[in-house]
This record gives C-alpha cells, sequence and structure tokens, in this order.
C-alpha cells in the first residue's frame, strides 16, 4: 500500500480522483446488489422445486456477496488512487460526490453502508474519522416512506370468505393447491377467531362486510416456506397483521398457519432464524412496513431479516448510540449476567437489548483454542441454517464507546482479559473486534427461579433445540446449561459458539466397559479418546447442579444419553434429510 502522501494533489487533480473514486464505489455497489437481487429471484422456484439444499446453497452465496464485492471494489480503488489512496481530504471530497450521486437513489441508506464498508477495508485499522463515513448525522438517516407500490388491498364488500380466497388465488404459483377449499375456510375461521381476540373493530367490521385485506405483493421465502404477509384493516385504521404460512407437500400447496398480531410475527422475524429471500429492489420501502405491522421491531432487525445484514450494523449502531445518549448517566456497562465465560468477556448496559462478546486474551482451562479457531466458529454460524435455535450475531471491527459510561469494575476487568483488543483514545473506549448478540436469560439462571411447570416446559425445549440442531447438522460442543437462553417466548436457544462443529465431524462413542475394577478406580482414562470422540452417556454431568432439571429432561429425551442416537442423526445428515423446523407453534397449524 503507497505511503502518506505529504504533498496534497493539486485541486484539479483532486476532484478527479475523487469524482473516479465515487464512481467506482457506487458501480460496485449496483453491482452487490443486482447479484443479492439475482439470488433472491430464484427463490420461488426453488421452493416450488422442493430443491431445498440449493435453498441452503443459495443463502449461504447470498452472504458472500456484500464482501466479495466490497473486496473488488477496494482492490480496484487501490489502483485508481496510487499515491492519493490515504489522502483523508480526496476521501472527503469523495464522499460527498458519492452522496450526490446517491440522493435521489431508491436505497441510498444501504449504498451509504455499502461507502462506509469499502471505505473501511481500505484503511482497515488507521484511524477512521466518522467524518468520512454516512452514520450518525440526521441526513443519513433514513424517514420512513410511502410503502403503497409494494402492497395490494381487497375489500370486504363481498364477504370476508371472498376477500380471503382473492387474497390466496391471487399468488401466482406453479404447483396447484391439493386442498385449497379446506384450506380456505381453516384460515379464514383462523383469521375471524383472531380478529375477534385481538381486534374488536376489525372483527365487527368483518361481519359487516367493512373494511378490507392489504398484504405485501412480495413473497417472504426461507427454508421449506414461503409467507404471505399483510394485515386486516378496519376502517378507523385499526387493524391485526397476520403472515401465512404456504408449503409445498407431494400432493401440492398447503395453507398450513397463520400468524396473527405483532407478537406473534415477531416468532417468525425471530433473531435465531437464518434470512428471509424476498423479490424486491426497494428493500427499504420493506423495512418501513414491516416496521407497521411490528412497531416494536428495530429497523436493524428488520433489515437484518431480510438479508441486508450489513447495513442492519449500521442501523444497529444508530440504534446503540441513540440509546445510550437518551439512557440516565448512571446507566453503566456491567458484566452480563451468568456464569463468566472461558473464551469471552461478555458486557452489557441496562435499557439495552444486547451484549457485547470479545475474545479474551488468554483462555481459561481448559479451553485451549486459538483466537482465529473462534473467529472460524462464529463465521459457521452465520453460514448454517440457524432452525430458530443460534442466535444471530453482527461482527463489528473498531467499534467505538462512550468510556464514562463503564464501570470501574468491568474497566478493570476488560484491561486484564482483553487488553489487546481494546483502546482508550480521549472520551473513547474503542473495541477491535467485537460480537454482538441478542440479551437472554441464561438457561442455568432461568431454571433456579421458574415453578416446576416452567422447569418442565423449559427442560423439554432444550432438549428440542439440541435435537433441532442435530438434525442441521449441527452440535453444540458444549451443551453446559449456561451457554443456552431463554427468550421472552421460553424458548431455548443456543449462544456459545466456540466448541460448535458440523454434526458430521464428531465421533460418537459409547463408554467402553472397564477390564477389571482396577482400571474402573483409575483416576486416568483406560481407553484411548481421539480429539473427535464424544460420549453422550457423560452428558448427564450437565445436570449435576440440579435433580429436577434432571429428571424432566431424562423423562422427555433420556435419547440424547445414547450414541445411538446421535449416529441416526449423522446417518440422516448424510443421506441429504433435512427435517421440518417451524417457526410457530404446533398447535396453531391447520388441522
Amino acid at each position: 500500500m503507497p505511503k502518506t502522501s505529504t504533498n496534497q494533489p493539486d485541486n484539479a487533480l483532486q476532484q478527479v480522483i475523487a469524482t473516479k473514486l465515487a464512481r467506482a464505489v457506487f458501480a460496485g455497489f449496483e453491482a452487490m446488489f443486482a447479484q443479492f437481487l439475482n439470488i433472491t429471484l430464484g427463490a420461488q422456484s426453488r421452493f416450488e422445486q422442493q430443491k431445498y439444499h440449493d435453498v441452503q446453497s443459495a443463502m449461504r452465496e447470498r452472504l458472500q456477496v456484500y464482501e466479495r464485492e466490497v473486496k473488488n471494489v477496494s482492490n480496484a480503488l487501490r489502483v485508481i488512487a496510487y499515491s492519493e489512496l490515504n489522502c483523508p481530504q480526496t476521501w472527503q471530497l469523495a464522499k460527498n460526490i458519492y452522496g450526490d450521486m446517491v440522493q435521489s437513489h431508491e436505497n441510498k441508506p444501504i449504498a451509504h453502508t455499502f461507502f462506509n464498508s469499502t471505505f473501511g477495508a481500505i484503511w482497515d485499522d488507521k484511524k477512521i474519522r466518522t467524518v468520512h463515513l454516512f452514520v450518525l448525522k440526521a441526513k443519513y438517516r433514513s424517514e420512513p416512506r410511502s410503502y403503497e407500490n409494494l402492497v395490494s388491498r381487497i375489500s370486504f364488500k363481498d364477504g370476508f370468505g371472498h376477500a380471503v380466497k382473492t387474497l390466496i388465488t391471487r399468488q401466482a404459483f406453479r404447483v396447484p393447491f391439493s386442498h385449497l377449499d379446506t384450506d380456505l375456510q381453516a384460515l379464514q375461521t383462523t383469521l375471524m377467531a383472531g380478529a375477534k381476540q385481538q381486534c374488536k373493530q376489525v372483527y365487527e367490521l368483518i361481519n359487516l362486510n367493512n373494511g378490507f385485506i392489504e398484504y405485501a405483493n412480495s413473497l417472504f421465502f426461507r427454508n421449506k416456506a414461503c409467507y404471505l404477509i399483510g394485515r386486516c384493516i378496519a376502517k378507523n385504521g385499526d387493524n391485526m397483521p397476520f403472515a401465512i404460512a404456504i408449503l409445498n407437500t407431494s400432493k401440492g400447496l398447503k395453507l398450513d398457519a397463520v400468524m396473527m398480531g405483532a407478537d406473534q410475527l415477531s416468532l417468525l422475524f425471530g433473531f435465531a432464524r437464518t434470512y428471509f429471500m424476498v423479490d424486491t429492489d426497494q428493500p427499504a420501502r420493506y423495512v418501513d412496513y414491516l416496521s407497521v405491522l411490528m412497531p416494536h421491531k428495530k429497523r436493524f432487525e428488520l433489515f437484518n431479516a431480510i438479508g441486508f445484514i450489513k447495513h442492519a450494523k449500521t442501523e444497529f449502531y444508530r440504534y446503540k448510540v441513540d440509546t445510550t445518549k437518551n439512557s440516565p448517566a448512571t446507566f453503566k456497562y456491567i458484566a452480563a449476567p451468568g456464569t463468566p465465560g472461558m473464551v469471552m468477556l461478555v458486557f452489557t448496559i441496562e435499557g439495552l437489548d444486547y451484549v457485547y462478546k470479545v475474545i479474551k486474551d488468554k483462555f481459561s482451562a481448559p479451553k485451549t483454542a486459538t483466537k482465529a479457531q473462534v473467529k472460524d466458529k462464529y463465521n459457521f454460524v452465520k453460514q448454517a441454517d440457524r432452525v430458530g435455535r443460534l442466535v444471530d450475531t453482527h461482527e463489528f471491527r473498531y467499534l467505538a464507546f462512550d468510556l464514562s459510561r463503564f464501570s470501574d469494575e468491568l474497566l478493570n476487568q476488560m484491561k486484564a482479559q482483553i487488553g489487546s483488543s481494546m483502546v482508550i483514545s480521549g472520551k473513547a473506549l474503542i473495541l477491535k473486534h467485537v460480537y454482538v448478540e441478542r440479551k437472554m436469560t441464561p438457561l442455568n439462571l432461568y431454571i433456579n427461579s421458574c415453578n416446576n411447570k416452567a422447569l418442565q416446559q423449559v427442560m423439554d425445549d432444550y432438549g428440542k433445540a439440541i435435537k433441532d440442531l442435530a438434525g442441521a447438522n449441527i452440535f453444540p460442543g458444549d451443551m453446559l446449561m449456561k451457554n443456552f437462553g431463554v427468550t421472552r417466548w421460553g424458548r431455548v436457544v443456543f449462544y456459545d459458539y466456540d466448541e460448535i462443529c458440523p454434526l458430521t465431524d464428531c465421533h460418537f462413542r459409547d463408554v467402553p466397559n472397564a477390564q477389571n475394577a482396577l482400571e474402573e478406580l483409575s483416576s486416568n482414562t483406560y481407553f484411548d479418546i481421539a480429539e473427535n470422540d464424544i460420549f453422550p452417556s457423560q452428558f448427564k454431568v450437565f445436570f449435576s447442579a440440579n435433580d429436577a432439571a434432571f429428571n424432566h429432561f431424562n423423562k422427555l429425551h433420556s435419547n440424547l444419553f445414547l450414541a445411538e442416537f446421535w449416529q441416526g442423526c449423522q446417518q440422516q445428515v448424510k443421506a441429504g434429510y433435512l427435517p421440518d423446523v417451524y417457526p410457530y407453534k404446533q398447535s396453531w397449524r391447520f388441522k
């Protein structure tokens, strides 16, 4: 990389170079977006052909598009800029020119983020001033825009049943529905029951053939299903959001369930799910629409849900800064509740539903992994089908915090444990590398404060979580309860990834019988153990501190202690079997 030039380029040359830089970044952004959209456009065809392995491959491929194009553009910029590559004034001018170029662009927010990514890739670990980025200033923040061209409406004037039938038959598929009339009756009945319970005004107008159904023109595809998303609206504006799940079975298409209300939709858009594929060249407007349906969801959560994970990070940073700025000065960053990790230092702050995780400089025994290996594990999770059981992570480099917000206790702990990953500069504490995850109640803490019924339910879901992951070719590694969290829905989700690996990489074994009493009583292992050997019978130690929890788990999921069970899971994975995992409760499915 050329050294920083001591002589500033003359104004004319600087203008030429800055313009070229801006044009190159814009061309890269357009190329990235086109590749992203082209992969997404195949979602419906893959669903109709039941090519579910291709669905997963396409998702992994789409995740690579952004970083690949940033790298391509960065390489081009090094040639274009040459000796001016590290000239701050040239970059500031390039940013201004780029800002003008995308001012009226439909996807201006995402274009801004692409510039930030490219600039960050060029400058790497050098001091990056926010003046060179599109981040915090009000003019860089998008105001909600009209989404009228993204939705359609159907009046109740000919009856609610007719409106529901029109809603479904307007959707164009190559595959027919197998029992459409039966499905429509179930959908109509369920929507009416939901409206009666959740939105009386909508229910009354349904019976009066007044009001209308509004729905998104684009379907939302994920895993083995697609979802039709919209809302029932009364004349006074009262509304009930819904998401209709459509499956492609061996007999044809089937309406499988409907989620109603913002809370139920939040399960569908949960942070432990993989990303939707939505056929749209207006993603920011779709986020505006989804924000109306789920007002409690943050913009970064919704951008993340439809696959724009890099822009979601920009939106999260704004949310983080705003939340901190608007919170009382007494709110301090503290160590996150739960058992301290051997690999990660984890902290949080009151009022924020997220935790920050930084890889320690030195791992506690018996952990032997390296920082690079831990990062590989987190990247593995990013590429995996998380089946609703792995919390999503945002990876940040050089993330700045208000130094005054850190408790003395945490600051001393950070200096001792992650000193190489942090920099204190003036009033800022900067983390060179950090993961951000959703805050949950650690399972080991949850079981100490719940009643027996809740304990039975959460132990059942703990076992289901492990089995869901196994079906997705994922072995958590360290399955201690402290590494699992409980969501507000009571759902168990895994969040500690330093030992996670593909299930098919493991060798599940029964503990060999001892040859004699001396071997059995010996403190040393009396048989050879390879690095990837796993002994499921020893999983019972995870419950050593809570007999009640073990009894519930053992009654419901005792097969998890058998090597034979895990070997069977491996055989299914190798045979290409993909289990059905539903982002809604079984009780919500149509009979």
